[in-house]
């Protein structure tokens, strides 16, 4: 693994990637995060190109926590939208802290042209990366 700020995003973004859709139930990814043990799910609009990220913590944050009241809300009412294409696999890790900064997301979907999901980089995967630069 490179360690340089001119890194490719595709040397620390985590993939596989879970998916959901912008109609699903808050509850449905609920379930999906918690019996997979990952904080983010990559929301994907009606033509299969990533719409959003969904965390835990916004999950949490944004509503009353109990399972009814997660049945009756949508994942779109919660996630962090991302512009299509905001990061690719052959950006920088500079370029990739920079995106999640200014937009204060903790994750963002990796895309290639066309808008083909490929994988996600999380916060925890930039501290890794970090890590193994000390």
């Amino acid at each position: 693994m490179s360690t340089g700020i001119s890194t490719p995003v595709a040397d620390i973004m985590s993939r596989p990637v879970l998916t959901n859709e912008t109609g699903e139930t808050l509850g449905d990814a609920w379930q999906l995060m918690f019996v997979s043990g990952l904080r983010h799910l990559v929301v994907l609009d009606d033509d299969g190109v990533p719409f959003g990220v969904l965390s835990d913590r916004a999950v949490l944050a944004g509503s009353p926590s109990t399972i009814d009241h997660w049945g009756n809300l949508l994942v779109r009412d919660v996630l962090a939208r991302v512009p299509r294409g905001s990061i690719r696999p052959d950006s920088t890790a500079q370029q990739a802290v920079h995106e999640m900064s200014h937009r204060a997301v903790e994750a963002l979907p990796v895309t290639e042209e066309g808008g083909k999901l490929v994988g996600i980089l999380t916060e925890s995967d930039v501290v890794r990366w970090v890590g193994t630069a000390a």
